[in-house]
């Protein structure tokens, strides 16, 4: 999703209000000692690339420091801006991007005049001109306009305008980008058709995709639970295709990159609460604030939410699979010290808790909304409670006004518990596994008017992984004896790297892309598994088998990154990059055995991608990538009647292409689309068999051919709005379904969403539903449909939020 401005020509506005029509007094402000610039200089020094470095302040303040830092004569009425505040602008831009950025959320329009620029008051009924967005998923400012990553994006307004309350409301405004709940309890986002965990789960492997929040990048089983909270937040963005260069581990299919709202020098607070069907009650509040006058200030986010599904539970113990619950408190404090010019100080620090519910169905009617564990055998579903912490350091010093310095220390932990269903008596699992990552990125940043800009760094991590579990199979769960299974297993991976992403501007509207990452990655697994049994080392079930292994594997990776872009227009870009997206390899004990081991490789892929971004008509903004991804060893994990096998396959691939783009077509009404299209191929499996068949020339599980959105919003000056979207996936295969059996083959379905209500000042009143139609969708499938995960039914409510 987009939200940004397509283009500026006469008269700018940036929001609605009466306007009439005078003669105003105007105050100059001087930006330079020369003489006034006449409006043909204005106009070109408009369209150049500034660097600004305003702080929140009053908006004239900041106005008389905008011309300076610009080089332009700006006239106002001194009355329009009088106890007006603006929030400021900071980074690289055109004077007309800046000037929007600094006069976003007032009824102040800006135009030229033959003195220069002048600021004045919007025309009732005049076109609303969308805010610029700025990526910084690639650590460094950009507008969309100069970024050549295909990058789906998630404003605050557009989560507010939306309720885009999780993670997964955002992603189904985007191009191919999903998520798919599956059994667990666990929730498979994938980009292009590739999960988080891999075409498949490898045991021991590392994610493909990396979540990013304020910094903080999140563990394999955070990716699952816990990272699905948007209250104030900002920006999520979603960088599709192998962004390895800068973020290296965990980060081969994309970055999912999600930044909270900082900080500010002015007193505000906002709270939320929803009241809806299957018993959902929402709670949130924020509240932000200086703790010394233009130094220090604070802000402090915590929401609640809980919901329970109505899948109908055989079993009276089960019930507790359908309860929902999450929690999450927030805290940031921002220090900027006088005495320390150009220095910034952000530290946060964050508290989760999150319990998902369960959409496992059995029986013959999966629509029926039934569930029974007593019948499930192995395939039990279980109760998982996630704990996650997530704490960041980020240190800014700019050196000069091209110049700077970022410093971001991490430390992020997460502990899960894991036990089967209550009612089922006969598989009891007591699982308990902790998440410990550390993480030190320095860069040097390289921004403002000179020809080379982007980032150099260095970044060093460990990871540690720990899980102690119990699993007791009783009588008649499959072998006719009881088994006893005590697993300890500990995952360590230490990384070291060095990296840049740079920009270079040969002249004639064409720069060259560059950059790079050379990774070293040393990997430890270690599992120690004891069984007591009289069924211990049963042909045909690998968990009766103990497990021995201790091994360590280190892995270097050159990560190349090189393209071209062009400058059609001014508004227009067309760009051509090859980048290399890599995974490390691990080790495991080869199935059915107890210390045997199998070593696979690392995964790499190489993507070449074609991007078109385009701002040349006003008030309408789009974007379009074409990619192919051509992978090596990538990592597999077959099933073959419970027993889990992971090889490297060769000579697999993918393209596609998305297309996104964000429109205003009249004063009161924005609408945005979205439309992602893709092929995926399976190649060679370095194995016996695939389940009894050939897997090679299948497509990915969780990879639709097709995704799309359409949404569009009304907001009146009366106080009446609404929004409404829908979203669409083709058919796809249930995750891990390599053999692309057509029983786990799932139906295309389309989802429609609609809100609206009344706004009265700060105050607002709104009512939702969600799955308008309330359409019957499955997410996953179990082999031959014993079992599978059925989306949400029709939910609605009400929803009352106020900012102060």
């Amino acid at each position: 999703m987009f939200s940004f401005t397509a283009g500026f020509r006469g008269a700018h506005r940036l929001g609605a209000a009466p306007f009439k029509a005078s003669i105003l007094a105007t105050m100059l402000v001087w930006s330079t000692g020369y003489a006034a610039p006449q409006a043909a200089l204005a106009q070109s020094v408009s369209q150049e690339q500034k660097t600004f470095d305003i702080a929140a302040q009053p908006l004239a303040e900041a106005i008389t420091a905008f011309g300076l830092q610009a080089g332009v004569q700006i006239s106002v009425n001194p009355a329009l801006v009088a106890d007006t505040r603006t929030d400021g602008v900071s980074g690289t831009m055109t004077v007309e991007v800046g000037l929007a950025a600094l006069l976003a959320g007032t009824d102040l329009v800006w135009r030229r005049d033959d003195s220069g620029i002048a600021i004045v008051q919007g025309v009732s009924g005049g076109p609303i001109i969308l805010p610029t967005l700025t990526i910084v998923g690639e650590k460094i400012e950009r507008s969309y306009l100069d970024t050549q990553t295909s990058v789906g994006v998630a404003t605050a307004d557009d989560i507010d305008r939306y309720k885009l309350d999780e993670l997964s409301d955002t992603f189904n405004t985007m191009a191919n980008v999903r998520l798919y709940p599956s059994s667990q309890a666990n929730k498979g986002m994938q980009i292009r058709g590739v999960s988080a965990d891999g075409v498949s789960e490898p045991e021991n492997s590392a994610p493909t995709i990396s979540v990013i929040i304020d910094g903080v990048a999140q563990s394999s089983e955070a990716l699952r639970r816990g990272s699905r909270g948007t209250w104030d937040m900002e920006q999520v963005e979603v960088l599709r295709g192998p962004q390895s260069t800068l973020y290296g581990p965990n980060a081969m299919a994309g970055a999912i990159v999600m930044e909270s709202q900082d900080p500010t020098y002015d007193w505000e607070a906002a709270t939320k609460g929803v009241y809806g069907n299957d018993e959902r009650h929402d709670g949130a509040i924020m509240v932000n604030g200086p703790l010394m006058e233009d130094q220090v200030a604070i802000r402090i986010a915590a929401e609640s939410r809980n919901h329970y599904k109505d899948i109908d539970q055989a079993t009276e113990a089960d019930s507790a699979l359908n309860e929902d619950q999450y929690r999450s408190i927030r805290g940031k404090l921002l220090i900027e010290p006088r005495r320390i010019d150009g220095l910034s100080v952000t530290l946060m620090a964050n508290d989760i808790f999150d319990k998902p519910s369960t959409s496992t169905v059995n029986g013959d009617d999966h629509f029926a909304r039934q569930y029974n564990s007593l019948s499930s055998g192995f395939s039990t579903e279980e109760l998982r409670k996630m704990n996650a912490n997530n704490y960041s350091a980020e240190v800014v010093y700019d050196i000069d006004d091209s110049l700077s310095l970022t410093s971001v220390t991490t430390f992020h932990d997460a502990s899960l518990t894991i036990e089967t269903a209550p009612g089922n008596t006969a598989f009891i699992r007591d699982d308990k596994r902790r998440d410990e990552n550390f993480s030190q990125d320095l860069r040097l940043n390289l921004e403002g008017d000179s020809a080379l800009t982007g980032t150099i760094g260095l970044y060093t991590a460990r990871q540690d992984k720990a899980s102690y579990g119990t699993i007791f199979i009783g009588l008649g769960a499959g072998l006719g004896v009881t088994v006893d299974v005590h697993s300890d297993a500990r995952n360590t991976i230490d990384t070291t790297a060095i990296y840049s992403d740079l920009r270079y501007d040969l002249g004639g509207g064409f720069s060259l892309i560059g950059g790079g990452r050379i990774q070293r990655d040393t990997v430890s697994n270690f599992i120690d598994r004891d069984v007591t049994s009289l069924a211990a080392n049963t042909a045909g079930f690998d968990i009766t088998f103990a497990k021995d292994m201790d091994e360590k594997r280190t892995d270097v990776a050159l990560l190349p990154k090189l393209g071209l872009a062009y400058d059609v227009t001014d508004n227009q870009v067309v760009g051509l990059t090859v980048t290399r997206g890599y995974r490390q390899g691990f080790s495991q004990v080869v199935e059915e055995t107890v210390n045997d081991i199998r070593e696979v490789a690392p995964e790499y892929v190489w993507t070449t991608e074609l991007s078109w971004r385009d701002e040349s008509v006003r008030n309408l903004t789009w974007g379009a990538n074409v990619f192919y991804n051509s992978y090596q060893d990538q990592q597999v994990t077959i099933s073959n009647n419970n027993i889990l096998s992971s090889f490297n396959a060769e000579g697999s691939y993918s393209y596609g292409a998305e297309l996104e783009g964000r429109a205003t077509v009249m004063e009161e009404f924005s609408t945005f689309g979205a439309l992602g299209l893709l092929k995926t191929r399976l190649g060679e499996v370095n194995a016996s068999t695939c389940a009894s068949a050939s897997c090679e020339g299948n497509d990915f599980p969780e990879a639709p051919a097709i995704t799309a959105s359409l949404g569009g919003a009304w907001d009146s000056d009366t106080g009446l709005f609404a929004a409404a979207d829908i979203n669409y996936s083709s058919e796809f295969y249930s995750n891990s379904a390599l053999t692309n059996d057509d029983t786990q083959r799932l139906n295309d379905f389309f989802l429609t969403n609609v809100r609206a209500g009344y706004r009265y000042g700060s105050v607002r009143l709104m009512a939702y539903v969600d799955n308008l139609f309330d359409k019957d969708y499955q997410t996953s499938s179990s082999a031959n449909q014993t079992s599978a995960t059925v989306g949400d039914g029709r939910t609605f409510g009400l929803q009352l939020d106020a900012k102060f």
